[in-house]
């Protein structure tokens, strides 16, 4: 999605700063920011959800580190923890890239 979201708006300013967008490529680009807005919104309740579930797994985490001491039962529990904390991480770059750049897009196309 970043690979195409930066090529579509490579383009677009391309046609914008020589100022041959017609009606109907303008259109498009409308139609092509609504596709990308839309995007942007699933990709905010992804990160949001798994946001919410690591930080449930963390709380339960801390919970049991102090009703269960033999550390060895609670490996598993930490692995998730690691792996929902570093897919967290990259949900919120990619949304960070796709919010940023989808609001380049409405000002590409000067009125």
């Amino acid at each position: 999605m970043e690979k195409k979201l930066h090529e579509y708006e490579k383009e677009i300013a391309k046609l914008a700063k020589d100022g041959k967008l017609t009606s109907a490529q303008l259109e498009h680009h409308w139609h092509m920011v609504e596709a990308f807005q839309h995007e942007r919104l699933i990709h905010l309740l992804v990160t949001l959800f798994f946001t919410l579930i690591a930080v449930l797994f963390l709380g339960a985490s801390l919970l049991l580190s102090f009703w269960v001491p033999v550390w060895p039962y609670l490996v598993p529990l930490y692995v998730v923890d690691v792996i929902l904390v570093g897919l967290v991480i990259g949900y919120v770059k990619h949304y960070y890239y796709l919010e940023n750049h989808v609001q380049q897009l409405y000002f590409v196309v000067k009125w």
